[in-house]
């Protein structure tokens, strides 16, 4: 049975004031002027002001985790040939002299873009929002009919039910946690999963500039740079994403989460799995996430196979990732789980699908504890 749900009306000045809150803090009540656009906006928050996932980087990401796609694995990197050969002599051993250089050439190109990311982010935000023109300018901003009506009730019924068994038996029918520490629930309505992948489409046919989504993924977008963290997903996420995952989070062996009730920031991106061909992504390998909570959110497309699958927590022994947990990914349902939670995508068969991903962060946690190389940022030893 669920509890009273907040009135349209309710929710939408909510939306309204977050955003408007967030642009006084940056600019000054001449933000709220009639003139002032936030949407796509080079002079916004996230470009002009504080950008925490610049500001919490952790030395590591200089050195450690750099994905070899024609490996398939992670390796770490000093910045040197010579200290990349002597670290990884299982992976070198038997390699060609050309297949040698071939991965070390890799390896520096993603070094250099590392050192250069955030400026280069920056500069493609500044020119896409001068230069581009949105298919649909209103999906940049959260609205009501957006959200599922399920997960507004959801967030609702976490504020007042504060731990897990509470809120799973208040919200009975909603909520499916499988496997263990990993939850699913209907996220995001049809119509904005349409209005977004439309969107997406149309950025991409454009000749604006783009990056990689991530180290691992090679189609998709990143968000900041197509201005949509300020009105749409900073929101989301304090509206909708913290409540739950401060919730569902509360504790117990494979459910707490450092960080879960303090998430803040967040980096957000989508991923595109395709069938085989020149430059697609087809699949994911098997990994943990740079984030205190994950959310991922299917926004649709016609498509056959993809099922994510789930194994151990990145700190558990490796009995524990020996078994995959399968997941079916539908549209507009969301998948929240830790960060460390272990996963992968298999192959799609036939089709596209498409996906909202958001990296959930605490500075709280990031102040001091880096979710890669699990280091204290102040002692640096290593956190188990």
């Amino acid at each position: 049975m669920m509890g009273a749900r907040v009135s349209s009306n309710y929710r939408g000045v909510v939306h309204r004031v977050v955003a408007w809150a967030r642009a006084i803090g940056t600019n000054g009540f001449a933000a709220l002027s009639p003139s002032a656009s936030v949407v796509n906006s080079p002079d916004t928050a996230s470009t002009s002001g504080r950008w925490m996932e610049e500001e919490f980087l952790c030395p590591c990401y200089y050195t450690d985790n750099f994905f070899v796609r024609s490996l398939s694995r992670h390796v770490t990197y000093d910045g040197t040939s010579s200290g990349f050969d002597a670290a990884h002599p299982d992976i070198v051993g038997d390699m060609t002299d050309d297949r040698r250089r071939e991965v070390h050439k890799e390896l520096e190109e993603e070094l250099e873009r590392r050192r250069g990311h955030f400026a280069a982010a920056r500069q493609r935000r500044a020119f896409i929002a001068a230069n581009y023109r949105p298919l649909h300018p209103n999906v940049y901003t959260l609205r009501d009919e957006f959200v599922d009506p399920r997960w507004i009730e959801l967030a609702e019924l976490a504020r007042t039910h504060r731990s897990k068994d509470a809120l799973l038996e208040a919200a009975a029918g909603v909520v499916r946690q499988r496997p263990r520490g990993v939850f699913a629930f209907p996220a995001l309505t049809p119509r904005f999963c349409e209005l977004m992948r439309e969107e997406l489409d149309h950025f991409e046919r454009s000749d604006m500039p783009r990056a990689h989504p991530n180290t691992m993924n090679k189609n998709g977008l990143l968000l900041y740079e197509l201005g949509m963290y300020d009105e749409l997903l900073t929101p989301l996420l304090e509206l909708y994403i913290s409540p739950v995952a401060a919730a569902l989070f509360d504790g117990g062996e494979r459910e707490v989460a450092n960080g879960s009730d303090s998430l803040d920031h967040h980096r957000s991106f989508t991923v595109r799995y395709e069938p085989e061909g020149a430059g697609k992504d087809v699949d994911l390998a098997y990994h943990f996430d740079d984030a205190e909570m994950t959310l991922n959110v299917n926004l649709g497309g016609h498509f056959e196979g993809g099922e994510l699958l789930f194994g151990g927590l990145n700190s558990d022994g490796d009995e524990k990732h020996s078994a995959r947990y399968p997941h079916f990914h539908r549209e507009g349902i969301a998948i929240l789980h830790r960060g460390s939670h272990c996963h992968e995508a298999l192959p799609v068969e036939s089709g596209k699908r498409t996906n909202l991903i958001m990296w959930c962060r605490s500075s709280q946690v990031r102040i001091r504890y880096c979710a890669m190389c699990g280091r204290d940022k102040i002692t640096t030893s290593k956190i188990e």
